[in-house]
């Protein structure tokens, strides 16, 4: 059961309506020698209105729960749990109880309540026995609390997943659990501790493969993406040049190489070499950071895919920026700043068409495979830009 614990686009999960086995008793006095028969009943309301029989209306646990389900596959939501609070507050006792707080969490999610959604799926493992339905509901937690950036929340829905049913979830629910917990660690800041958890459940996916086939392209390109993400977020972190660096530069003028030759120019050879050095690094983190990305791409999973083939082509276009923003080098005496500024503009033009050239195949794979999303999005209109810039370099 996939349950697509995803953080750019996530998947409700679906109804669930089984029938349990634990119901009350009913006696039958013994006749004949015979044994009790014992028979298995809910306890059933009866309302009667003031003309008797006439008027007379039943109801049971099992009747409430239908007429949820109903209104849960019309879309009645608000309806839906309404009629899945009347069973919990009036059959509290009875085994369908956790299917209507289940599938009240579900009809919660729909309507975007997820503050009252994680209520329900939390009173099941607190108070209710139904261990699948215990596995779901943190799942289902895990969900609700990413939607509101509850990070922490998440971390610890999945921590508790996986020690409640350590050793017995199935591969396909280990792999999504493991991934989600990355993307939970993540968003709260412990890139290294993701970056872990990350590689883990890709190692265990590749060990799992040997033995069959798991349909989990959605997780393996989610943690494919943020190991992407974690290289990109050390890329953006190299400042090229800091402006306490900016302003204690000292430029060389023509004047103060006119005074005699004797005067020995300002010694800005230091901020330069830092500059090239920090290129180096945030061009190794960029390189690092592609080979993540064409890996959730080449996965296969559609979502995932140009969500990546949108970084690698932000992070080209990050660097064009950042190049652009940076000054001639204080150290280049005035004759060779226009000879730096050619060679500069012949660098920018080859990132410029780098970054056109990611878009580009990123727009034409989501027209030819008929997805359109916000990543899709962000990539049309991040072509226009980068294309305009083509033209101006």
């Amino acid at each position: 059961m996939q349950h697509s614990i995803g953080y750019f686009s996530l998947l409700a999960g679906s109804i669930g309506l089984g029938g349990c086995a634990a119901y009350a008793s009913f006696f039958v006095p013994e006749t004949s020698g015979v044994p009790p028969h014992v028979i298995a009943m809910e306890r059933m309301e009866i309302l009667g209105a003031p003309n008797g029989f006439e008027d007379l209306a039943s109801y049971d646990a099992s009747t409430l729960l239908e007429q949820g389900q109903g209104q849960f596959q019309i879309g009645a939501y608000d309806q839906a749990v309404k009629a899945y609070a009347r069973l919990i507050t009036e059959f509290p006792n009875s085994s369908f109880a956790p299917l209507a707080h289940y599938n009240a969490g579900l009809a919660y999610e729909q309507l975007e309540a997820w503050v009252e959604a994680v209520g329900h799926y939390q009173a099941i493992i607190r108070d209710y026995q139904f261990r699948d339905l215990h596995k779901d509901s943190y799942f289902r937690i895990a969900t609700a609390q990413a939607k509101v950036k509850n990070w922490k929340a998440v971390i610890d829905a999945f921590t508790q997943l996986r020690t409640a049913f350590h050793g017995v979830l199935l591969p396909m629910e280990e792999i999504e659990s493991r991934v989600g917990l990355g993307v939970g660690q993540f968003m709260l800041g412990d890139v290294s501790e993701a970056e872990h958890t990350f590689l883990a459940a890709l190692r265990y996916y590749d060990k799992q493969t040997e033995k069959e086939d798991l349909p989990v392209e959605y997780f393996i390109a989610q943690a494919r993406f943020y190991l992407g993400e974690s290289e990109a977020s050390l890329f953006e972190a190299v400042v090229l040049v800091t402006p306490e660096e900016l302003a204690a530069a000292v430029p060389i003028s023509t004047s103060s190489m006119a005074v005699d030759n004797s005067t020995t120019p300002p010694d800005n050879t230091l901020w330069t070499t830092r500059v090239a050095a920090r290129l180096e690094t945030k061009c190794e983190h960029l390189l690092r950071a592609q080979n993540q990305f064409i890996r959730a791409v080449r996965v296969g999973h559609q979502g995932w895919a140009t969500a990546a083939g949108y970084r690698v082509g932000s992070m080209y276009e990050r660097l064009f920026d950042e190049l652009l923003a940076v000054p001639v080098p204080p150290e280049l005496a005035p004759d060779v700043v226009e000879i730096y500024q050619e060679e500069l503009r012949e660098r920018i033009a080859v990132l410029v068409r780098k970054a056109t050239q990611v878009y580009r195949m990123n727009q034409a794979m989501a027209n030819r495979v008929g997805v359109h999303n916000e990543w899709v999005e962000r990539t049309e209109k991040a072509l226009k830009r980068m294309s305009a810039a083509y033209l101006n370099e």
